[in-house]
């Protein structure tokens, strides 16, 4: 799968650490048109399994509101599904891993630490987990994580298993590090680091297989000086998101995940198109807050409605030239900001409550007030 002879150049920008390539196995020794089918019907088994608790959780029954739920998100799982990448099943143990943090908190260790074993993204939960006061499943999460990573050794020998270690370590750091947008990944991304390429770099889409993507920078500064401003941005940004999952209490859990899955596609180094499938999680809890929250403020409705309207429309648009446009504009990192914002106005938004009755002393004549709803008991002539 690796090195020159994998036919697909070398060095190889999409690696996985060498516990993809065992659990992996199973799929290569398949014929390719079977291991396919299966690999897809595992993706549609686990989103059916995924959606049925995440709805479970909100309490979204019927058919109509479930399909709602799916509509604005069915552009990136078909996507994603189509691709036929790992990103959905990471995604899929990761929610998986927050869905169980109070039932059974050890599977949720496990599959966060499966997560991260196999792509390194996850691991943006960890420092989330512990302000949120599950300190024992982050420490078991990593431990469990060191643990896999280390288990490839028992097959390939540890010499191999420590090369492919660093072989790995090293292509993620040049990805992450690079100032080369768009030519690392091929297309225009839409996290917060390419966007700012995008508008403050001139790049050259010269390279890339589709080079017809516009160039519509405003500026054209030194990329490193873009780089330190991104990651200036991505450090407060996490650090808004910590103190967010900190201040609020546990009944905010599903929304506030909901703000963490926006701002790992919006902070990462670079989103592909497959990787805004995690956009599921915080839509069905978007259509969740719509449908029961009548007395939302308007900013916030219009917020979410913004991003599912985008999320909806967008793919609609036939003409290549306005698709590619909409990449280079950042239509989706658009739609995850909006998602991100409306979420987090829903976090910090307080509904109305009925005011505390003022308690009379014996000498006052104030009435009592009592809560709407209730009524008044009756009074005899000498009170």
């Amino acid at each position: 799968m690796y090195g020159p002879q994998s036919g697909i150049g070398w060095p190889q920008v999409y690696r996985y650490p060498p516990l993809f390539l065992l659990l992996f196995i199973p799929f290569a020794l398949l014929p390719l048109r079977f291991a396919a089918i299966l690999w897809a019907a595992l993706k549609f088994t686990v989103l059916g399994l995924l959606a049925r608790s995440l709805f479970s959780r909100l309490g979204t029954h019927g058919l109509v509101w479930q399909l709602l739920s799916f509509l604005p998100a069915l552009p990136y799982l078909a996507v994603e599904f189509h691709y036929g990448n790992v990103q959905f099943f990471i995604f899929a143990l990761a929610g998986a891993a927050l869905l169980c943090l109070d039932e059974r908190p050890v599977l949720a260790a496990l599959a966060l630490a499966l997560a991260i074993s196999v792509k390194v993204a996850p691991l943006f939960f960890v420092p989330y987990l512990i302000v949120r006061k599950r300190i024992a499943v982050a420490a078991l999460a990593l431990a469990l994580t060191a643990a896999l990573t280390l288990l490839p050794a028992g097959y390939f020998g540890w010499h191999t298993n420590v090369s492919l270690l660093h072989q790995w370590v090293q292509q993620e750091l040049g990805i992450a590090a690079t100032a080369g947008e768009p030519g690392i990944i091929g297309f225009p991304s839409q996290s917060l680091h390419s966007v700012l390429m995008r508008f403050l770099v001139s790049l050259n889409y010269g390279e890339l297989t589709d080079s017809n993507y516009p160039k519509l920078n405003l500026g054209s500064f030194d990329p490193l000086m873009v780089e330190l401003l991104w990651f200036v941005l991505a450090g407060a940004g996490y650090a808004g998101l910590l103190f967010l999952a900190r201040q609020r209490s546990q009944s905010d859990n599903l929304t506030i995940h909901g703000v963490a899955f926006c701002m790992l596609l919006l902070l990462e180094p670079f989103t592909q198109m497959g990787d805004l499938v995690i956009l599921f999680w915080p839509i069905c809890i978007a259509v969740a807050v719509l449908r029961d929250d009548a007395d939302l403020p308007a900013w916030i409705r219009a917020a979410l409605y913004a991003a599912l309207a985008l999320t909806v429309l967008k793919p609609l648009v036939p003409d290549r030239t306005m698709q590619r446009l909409f990449q280079v504009l950042g239509v989706d990192f658009a739609a995850t900001c909006l998602l991100a914002a409306g979420l987090i106005g829903k976090c910090l938004w307080k509904p109305y409550s009925a005011a505390i009755p003022a308690i009379p002393n014996k000498d006052s004549g104030l009435a009592k007030r009592r809560p709407a709803g209730t009524t008044q008991p009756k009074t005899t002539m000498r009170e």
